[in-house]
Protein backbone atom coordinates (compact mmCIF):
# COMPACT_ATOMS: atom_id res chain seq x y z
CA UNK A 1 0.00 0.00 0.00
CA UNK A 2 1.55 3.23 -1.02
CA UNK A 3 -0.16 5.82 0.09
CA UNK A 4 -0.73 5.17 4.54
CA UNK A 5 -1.81 8.41 4.68
CA UNK A 6 -5.09 7.87 7.21
CA UNK A 7 -5.26 3.90 5.92
CA UNK A 8 -6.04 2.26 9.23
CA UNK A 9 -3.92 -0.69 10.42
CA UNK A 10 -5.04 -2.91 12.77
CA UNK A 11 -2.07 -5.08 14.73
CA UNK A 12 -3.74 -8.57 16.37
CA UNK A 13 -1.04 -10.16 19.38
CA UNK A 14 -1.29 -13.09 21.47
CA UNK A 15 1.00 -11.27 24.06
CA UNK A 16 2.82 -7.93 24.72
CA UNK A 17 6.23 -8.15 22.87
CA UNK A 18 4.59 -10.35 19.80
CA UNK A 19 3.63 -7.14 18.21
CA UNK A 20 6.97 -5.33 18.54
CA UNK A 21 8.95 -8.77 17.57
CA UNK A 22 6.59 -9.13 14.57
CA UNK A 23 6.05 -5.56 13.48
CA UNK A 24 7.53 -3.19 15.31
CA UNK A 25 9.55 -1.51 12.31
CA UNK A 26 6.61 -1.92 10.39
CA UNK A 27 4.22 0.23 13.01
CA UNK A 28 6.76 2.38 13.48
CA UNK A 29 7.14 3.06 9.43
CA UNK A 30 3.12 3.18 9.02
CA UNK A 31 2.89 5.70 12.08
CA UNK A 32 5.48 8.03 10.71
CA UNK A 33 3.63 7.66 7.14
CA UNK A 34 0.43 8.85 8.42
CA UNK A 35 -1.83 5.34 8.99
CA UNK A 36 -3.68 5.26 12.04
CA UNK A 37 -2.71 1.95 14.06
CA UNK A 38 -4.61 -0.03 16.95
CA UNK A 39 -2.86 -3.23 18.51
CA UNK A 40 -4.73 -5.40 20.50
CA UNK A 41 -3.87 -8.03 22.46
CA UNK A 42 -5.63 -11.30 22.70
CA UNK A 43 -4.02 -12.58 26.34
CA UNK A 44 -1.40 -10.42 28.74
CA UNK A 45 2.51 -12.12 28.53
CA UNK A 46 3.61 -13.80 31.70
CA UNK A 47 1.49 -16.07 33.47
CA UNK A 48 2.58 -19.28 31.71
CA UNK A 49 5.79 -19.37 34.18
CA UNK A 50 3.72 -20.08 36.35
CA UNK A 51 1.45 -22.93 37.76
CA UNK A 52 -2.23 -22.76 37.89
CA UNK A 53 -2.23 -22.53 41.28
CA UNK A 54 -0.42 -19.34 41.47
CA UNK A 55 -2.07 -17.57 38.67
CA UNK A 56 -4.09 -15.55 41.47
CA UNK A 57 -1.57 -14.56 44.05
CA UNK A 58 -0.69 -11.09 44.27
CA UNK A 59 3.01 -11.42 42.89
CA UNK A 60 2.20 -13.10 39.56
CA UNK A 61 -0.59 -10.12 39.62
CA UNK A 62 2.50 -8.05 39.82
CA UNK A 63 4.00 -9.35 37.56
CA UNK A 64 1.42 -9.53 34.74
CA UNK A 65 0.85 -5.58 35.27
CA UNK A 66 3.97 -4.43 35.29
CA UNK A 67 4.40 -6.36 31.64
CA UNK A 68 0.84 -4.77 30.65
CA UNK A 69 2.87 -1.25 31.67
CA UNK A 70 5.92 -2.29 29.62
CA UNK A 71 4.14 -2.92 26.47
CA UNK A 72 2.56 0.40 26.66
CA UNK A 73 6.26 1.55 27.09
CA UNK A 74 7.47 -0.31 24.05
CA UNK A 75 4.51 1.01 21.51
CA UNK A 76 5.28 4.55 23.06
CA UNK A 77 8.58 4.26 21.72
CA UNK A 78 7.15 3.07 18.18
CA UNK A 79 5.04 6.57 18.89
CA UNK A 80 2.06 4.61 18.98
CA UNK A 81 -0.73 6.75 21.56
CA UNK A 82 -2.14 4.94 24.76
CA UNK A 83 -5.20 5.21 23.48
CA UNK A 84 -4.52 2.83 20.66
CA UNK A 85 -3.95 -0.55 23.13
CA UNK A 86 -6.42 -2.79 23.85
CA UNK A 87 -4.68 -4.77 27.04
CA UNK A 88 -6.15 -8.44 27.72
CA UNK A 89 -6.53 -10.34 30.82
CA UNK A 90 -7.07 -14.09 29.87
CA UNK A 91 -3.96 -15.84 31.17
CA UNK A 92 -0.81 -16.60 28.83
CA UNK A 93 -0.51 -19.94 26.72
CA UNK A 94 -3.72 -21.01 28.00
CA UNK A 95 -6.41 -19.26 25.49
CA UNK A 96 -6.89 -23.12 24.45
CA UNK A 97 -9.32 -22.86 27.67
CA UNK A 98 -11.19 -19.89 25.81
CA UNK A 99 -14.62 -20.41 24.01
CA UNK A 100 -13.04 -19.27 20.51
CA UNK A 101 -16.06 -17.66 19.72
CA UNK A 102 -15.08 -15.04 22.85
CA UNK A 103 -11.74 -14.21 20.98
CA UNK A 104 -13.56 -14.20 17.37
CA UNK A 105 -15.84 -11.86 18.68
CA UNK A 106 -13.52 -9.72 20.15
CA UNK A 107 -11.52 -9.28 17.20
CA UNK A 108 -14.94 -8.39 15.69
CA UNK A 109 -15.42 -5.44 18.03
CA UNK A 110 -12.36 -3.85 16.81
CA UNK A 111 -13.17 -4.57 13.05
CA UNK A 112 -16.74 -2.59 14.01
CA UNK A 113 -15.23 -0.27 15.56
CA UNK A 114 -11.84 0.84 14.23
CA UNK A 115 -12.85 -0.55 9.89
CA UNK A 116 -9.11 -1.42 9.51
CA UNK A 117 -7.65 -1.39 5.69
CA UNK A 118 -4.66 -3.72 6.73
CA UNK A 119 -4.64 -6.70 9.49
CA UNK A 120 -1.34 -8.18 10.92
CA UNK A 121 -1.47 -11.45 12.62
CA UNK A 122 0.20 -13.83 13.79
CA UNK A 123 1.75 -16.87 11.60
CA UNK A 124 -0.46 -20.37 11.76
CA UNK A 125 2.78 -22.61 12.38
CA UNK A 126 4.19 -21.15 15.16
CA UNK A 127 5.17 -23.35 18.11
CA UNK A 128 3.08 -21.19 20.65
CA UNK A 129 -0.43 -22.15 21.03
CA UNK A 130 -1.73 -18.95 21.70
CA UNK A 131 -0.21 -17.66 18.61
CA UNK A 132 -1.92 -20.39 16.28
CA UNK A 133 -5.28 -19.87 17.92
CA UNK A 134 -4.82 -16.12 17.27
CA UNK A 135 -4.26 -16.90 13.70
CA UNK A 136 -7.59 -19.06 13.45
CA UNK A 137 -9.70 -16.44 15.47
CA UNK A 138 -8.01 -13.42 13.15
CA UNK A 139 -9.37 -15.88 9.63
CA UNK A 140 -12.52 -16.37 11.57
CA UNK A 141 -13.16 -12.65 12.43
CA UNK A 142 -12.02 -11.29 9.37
CA UNK A 143 -14.09 -13.70 7.06
CA UNK A 144 -15.29 -11.48 3.75
CA UNK A 145 -18.68 -11.41 4.61
CA UNK A 146 -18.51 -10.08 7.31
CA UNK A 147 -17.01 -6.38 6.84
CA UNK A 148 -15.98 -4.97 3.60
CA UNK A 149 -13.41 -2.67 4.78
CA UNK A 150 -10.24 -4.98 5.15
CA UNK A 151 -8.23 -4.74 2.00
CA UNK A 152 -5.21 -7.27 3.04
CA UNK A 153 -4.40 -9.55 5.78
CA UNK A 154 -0.20 -10.56 6.91
CA UNK A 155 0.91 -12.82 9.32
CA UNK A 156 3.97 -11.99 11.15
CA UNK A 157 6.86 -14.02 12.61
CA UNK A 158 7.82 -13.69 16.24
CA UNK A 159 11.66 -14.92 16.80
CA UNK A 160 11.72 -17.84 19.36
CA UNK A 161 8.26 -19.28 18.18
CA UNK A 162 7.96 -18.71 14.24
CA UNK A 163 11.28 -20.12 14.11
CA UNK A 164 11.57 -23.39 15.79
CA UNK A 165 8.56 -24.84 13.70
CA UNK A 166 11.54 -26.36 11.96
CA UNK A 167 8.96 -28.59 9.42
CA UNK A 168 7.27 -25.49 8.83
CA UNK A 169 9.28 -22.62 8.00
CA UNK A 170 8.00 -19.49 7.97
CA UNK A 171 6.69 -18.21 3.96
CA UNK A 172 8.20 -14.87 3.31
CA UNK A 173 6.74 -13.67 0.73
CA UNK A 174 5.76 -9.64 1.61
CA UNK A 175 8.59 -7.37 3.04
CA UNK A 176 8.36 -3.91 4.01
CA UNK A 177 11.63 -1.76 4.85
CA UNK A 178 12.57 -0.74 8.26
CA UNK A 179 16.01 0.27 7.56
CA UNK A 180 14.88 3.94 8.89
CA UNK A 181 12.99 2.31 12.03
CA UNK A 182 15.44 -0.70 13.04
CA UNK A 183 16.51 1.03 15.88
CA UNK A 184 13.39 2.18 17.44
CA UNK A 185 12.36 -1.16 17.11
CA UNK A 186 15.16 -2.32 19.37
CA UNK A 187 14.30 0.70 21.74
CA UNK A 188 10.81 -0.73 21.70
CA UNK A 189 11.95 -4.39 22.76
CA UNK A 190 14.81 -2.95 25.65
CA UNK A 191 11.09 -1.49 27.29
CA UNK A 192 9.92 -4.76 27.71
CA UNK A 193 12.18 -5.33 30.65
CA UNK A 194 12.24 -9.14 31.25
CA UNK A 195 12.17 -10.47 27.80
CA UNK A 196 15.50 -9.41 25.93
CA UNK A 197 18.27 -11.97 26.27
CA UNK A 198 22.05 -12.02 25.37
CA UNK A 199 23.12 -14.01 22.02
CA UNK A 200 22.41 -16.61 20.69
CA UNK A 201 19.16 -16.18 22.89
CA UNK A 202 16.78 -14.89 19.80
CA UNK A 203 15.67 -12.46 21.36
CA UNK A 204 18.56 -10.60 22.20
CA UNK A 205 19.51 -7.20 20.20
CA UNK A 206 22.19 -8.74 17.67
CA UNK A 207 19.49 -11.65 16.73
CA UNK A 208 16.93 -9.01 16.02
CA UNK A 209 19.20 -7.15 13.87
CA UNK A 210 20.24 -10.76 12.30
CA UNK A 211 16.54 -11.20 11.04
CA UNK A 212 15.86 -7.44 9.86
CA UNK A 213 19.24 -7.82 8.08
CA UNK A 214 18.89 -11.25 6.26
CA UNK A 215 14.87 -10.06 5.45
CA UNK A 216 16.73 -7.22 3.75
CA UNK A 217 18.81 -9.12 1.91
CA UNK A 218 16.02 -11.39 0.86
CA UNK A 219 14.27 -8.18 -0.97
CA UNK A 220 17.08 -5.60 -1.55
CA UNK A 221 17.02 -3.53 1.77
CA UNK A 222 19.37 -2.96 4.42
CA UNK A 223 16.58 -4.05 7.13
CA UNK A 224 13.11 -5.24 6.53
CA UNK A 225 10.21 -7.28 8.08
CA UNK A 226 8.84 -10.25 6.14
CA UNK A 227 5.20 -11.22 6.48
CA UNK A 228 2.94 -13.52 4.67
CA UNK A 229 0.25 -12.40 2.66
CA UNK A 230 -2.70 -14.32 3.74
CA UNK A 231 -5.17 -12.75 1.32
CA UNK A 232 -5.98 -9.12 -0.11
CA UNK A 233 -8.14 -7.09 -2.61
CA UNK A 234 -6.54 -5.01 -5.43
CA UNK A 235 -9.43 -2.38 -6.23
Amino acid sequence: MNNLNNKKILVVSAHPDDETLGCGGTIARYLHEGADVRVIFMAEGITARFDDAELQTEKVKKISHIRNSNAIKALSCLSLDEKNIYLNDNYCCRLDTVPQINLVKLIEHHIKDFKPDIVFTHSKNDTNIDHRITFQVSLAATRPIFDKTIKAIYSYEVLSSTEWNYPNPFLANHFIDISDYIDKKILAMQAYEDEMREMPHPRSEEAIKALASYRGCQSGLRYAEAFTLIRSINN
